[in-house]
């Protein structure tokens, strides 16, 4: 349960970046007050707070609020410590009223508790500050969607993307459905359907085609490893991709602020099965 001394915690550490642009134009106007001040007046102010706190935590529905009020200015103050990690200091940038993502994400950082969750929309945010219209509302919509859990299993299921945004659909038929790499990951065609299900991936299959690259040699990147095609058939040099699974456009924005891993399991199975009409594999690498 949140109290004064955690968020006493989360001010104290605030502190330390109060001047950097992410406080002095937003979060300073959030809260009401500057934090840069805290320093100087903590102990009144965390003295003030505590006896707010010890007046009205037994009075019902007053000290529900006044309890859910502590967590959410927790939850924002220790969101925007993390954003102002990657605000660009060259950068110093009002957000405008009118930018909707902006501040409904800001909003919902009050009710973000995890640590994970929050890195990740602090990233977020501090992108948006940056270069503003960066995101969509769209995107928003699908955060809200994921929780720590969702949020680990998307993470696993990038390291299947070839090409930064496709799933081959191939992988997840019977025949193939019980590879290591799934083990590995910790994932199955159920949870990944969940993904699509909150709009991390579009909701139906790209059928062959749908991605094409063309040229007599043709290199298909996962990772820092490539696979290198060359075509058997100088008359025919469309490399028509396999039906696929394809992030959409919150999936992208999202994906890119995760960690994915290199899984070796995986790249030997493109190896064997990513097969392409007309293409061999002339080079690995």
């Amino acid at each position: 349960m949140p109290d004064p001394v955690s968020l006493g915690k989360a001010i104290d550490s605030a502190t330390k970046v109060a001047n950097t642009p992410l406080f002095t134009t937003v979060i300073d106007k959030v809260t009401g007050f500057r934090l840069s001040e805290w320093a100087a007046e903590g102990e009144v102010r965390k003295r003030k707070i505590l006896d707010e706190y010890e007046k009205l935590k037994g009075e019902g529905l007053a000290g529900m609020q006044y309890i859910e009020n502590i967590r959410k200015a927790e939850n924002l103050i220790n969101t925007a410590v993390k954003t102002s990690k990657h605000i660009d200091p060259e950068k110093p940038n009002e957000i405008e009223i009118d930018n909707d993502f902006f501040w409904n994400t800001l909003e919902y950082t009050k009710t973000v508790s995890n640590e994970d969750m929050q890195e990740l929309i602090a990233k977020i945010l501090a992108s948006e500050y940056n270069e503003p219209g960066t995101y969509s509302v769209n995107t928003l919509h699908t955060l809200k969607s994921l929780g720590k859990g969702e949020l680990e299993i998307f993470q696993a299921c990038c390291s299947l993307l070839v090409q930064g945004q496709l799933i081959p659909d191939l992988i997840f038929s019977n025949e193939h459905r019980k590879n290591l790499f799934f083990k590995e990951l910790n994932i199955s065609f159920n949870i990944f359907l969940n993904l699509k299900s909150v709009g991390l991936f579009l909701p139906n299959v790209i059928e062959r085609g749908w991605y094409e690259l063309k040229g007599d040699n043709v290199k298909l990147e996962y990772f820092d490893k490539s696979l290198n095609y060359r075509s058997i058939n100088p008359l025919n040099t469309d490399f028509l991709f396999p039906t696929s699974h394809c992030l959409s456009a919150s999936g992208i924005q999202i994906a890119k602020h995760l960690s994915p891993s290199f899984n070796k399991a995986y790249f030997n199975w493109l190896q064997d099965y990513f097969q392409i009409p007309n293409y061999l594999i002339v080079k690995v690498h």
